[in-house]
């Protein structure tokens, strides 16, 4: 009877104009509907008479908004972690394989093995085809005795760089010059020539750092140009609206159906730590193998040792799908390197980063490194790459012992079918 009268009063206050009512029974319904359903539609707004005559009937209102505060608050969490993930997304690449590659997540084996022996079969022939212009180039400047004795002949190099040292602009900058090359003298030039805006102190720095740089020898500028790759990729990882980009063409998944990754995630580190590492060890170990082997054959050199290690990775993927996972780095070219290094200079002495007061031979460190990555290898370790460590060190030992000769042929095979 009570809770009839109620009704009775509320169906007379705007409650009724709220829920759309016109009778008693609908109010009832209604009422109850909205109590027992939070979330019904009719439950839409509610004014002072309307919480007055509720809590006259006993109807438990302070409970029915309680609960509706503690909904809202719950999707307003809701929302503020899928926003935070969304965020945290866009900052971060996706780890994952790539479901819309043409292997459509399938470790493919043919296809990549393809790739990386013809990258290395054309990596290779270019460079030697390099390296018979370059030999060339230096036999036509190499003068004859009777040149030591008699003025050069005219249009020689040297009288291209005398010409270009001669500009006004190149000896407004009042800096000695022990000019290198032909290419120093040019560089010079162009940077003579800058607009005027350009300060002139600057331009006298950047001349020094070039005058610098052509005093270094061609292998050790090789080197610097490879770290400085590997610099130049590590910023891209930095900004944030490249990381898809890099994710998915700076990293190797042996699942995304792409293979010139193998390529170009060796040129990419992720961490400041791995690209420092690896750039300690290209300059300290690299110099001595480029200078060696010269600029162009070391560049063959490094770019296969990073293709062929990835590509042994990618090839025992399958054997353990659970440990797949995208991988970057040099260090198996820098293994390769190492492994090089081993072979030419067998009794350098060499000092570990957190050991520095133990000198060890380079031809007992490295096996032990080889046998530490063979141990990752076996057992799964998911701390580094050990499988790509292993390949690029057995690859830059097995270079030195048996591939240098073919090197040998085939720039003979070029030089003869040029001249």
């Amino acid at each position: 009877m009570l809770r009839q009268n109620y009704v009775q009063r509320l169906a007379q206050y705007p409650f009724r104009r709220a829920v759309g009512v016109r009778s008693y029974k609908a109010a009832t319904f209604h009422l109850s509907s909205s109590i027992v359903q939070p979330k019904s539609i009719y439950a839409v707004r509610w004014t002072t008479a309307d919480l007055k005559y509720a809590r006259l009937a006993s109807l438990n209102v302070r409970g029915y908004a309680r609960s509706r505060y503690e909904e809202f608050k719950q999707w307003q969490n809701e929302q503020r972690s899928q926003q935070q993930s969304q965020d945290h997304s866009q900052n971060e690449p996706e780890w994952e394989y790539h479901p819309e590659g043409p292997s459509g997540g399938r470790v493919l084996l043919l296809r990549p093995t393809l790739w990386a022996l013809a990258f290395t079969a054309s990596t290779f022939y270019v460079c030697s085809t390099m390296f018979v212009d370059h030999q060339e180039q230096l036999l036509k400047k190499s003068r004859t005795i009777l040149d030591m004795f008699w003025s050069a002949p005219e249009g020689t190099e040297s009288d291209r760089v005398w010409n270009i040292m001669s500009d006004p602009r190149v000896q407004h900058l009042n800096m000695y010059h022990n000019v290198h090359s032909e290419a120093h003298a040019k560089m010079i030039r162009r940077i003579a020539h800058l607009p005027g805006w350009v300060p002139h102190e600057l331009k006298r720095t950047v001349v020094a750092f070039t005058d610098k740089w052509y005093k270094l020898s061609r292998g050790t500028r090789c080197v610097y140009t490879i770290a400085g790759l590997n610099v130049l990729v590590f910023g891209m990882w930095q900004m944030p609206r490249l990381l898809p980009f890099m994710a998915r063409r700076f990293l190797h998944d042996p699942r995304s159906g792409l293979s010139y990754t193998m390529l170009t995630s060796t040129f990419s580190h992720k961490d400041l730590w791995h690209l420092l590492f690896n750039s300690i060890a290209l300059v300290s170990f690299g110099t001595s193998v480029a200078n060696k082997m010269g600029a162009e054959h070391f560049t063959a050199f490094y770019l296969s040792a990073g293709v062929l290690s990835s590509l042994a990775s990618h090839l025992l993927a399958p054997l353990r799908p659970a440990l797949i996972l995208p991988s970057l780095g040099a260090s198996g070219a820098v293994y390769g390197v190492l492994g090089a290094m081993m072979m030419l200079f067998p009794h350098a002495q060499i000092a570990i980063i957190f050991l520095p007061f133990i000198p060890m031979s380079l031809s007992h460190a490295f096996p032990a490194l080889l046998a530490y990555d063979f141990a990752g290898a076996v057992l799964g370790w998911r701390t580094f790459g050990h499988v790509a460590h292993l390949a690029g060190g057995l690859y830059g030992i097995a270079y030195l012992e048996w591939g240098t000769q073919y090197w040998n042929r085939l720039v003979k095979f070029i030089d003869r079918r040029k001249n």
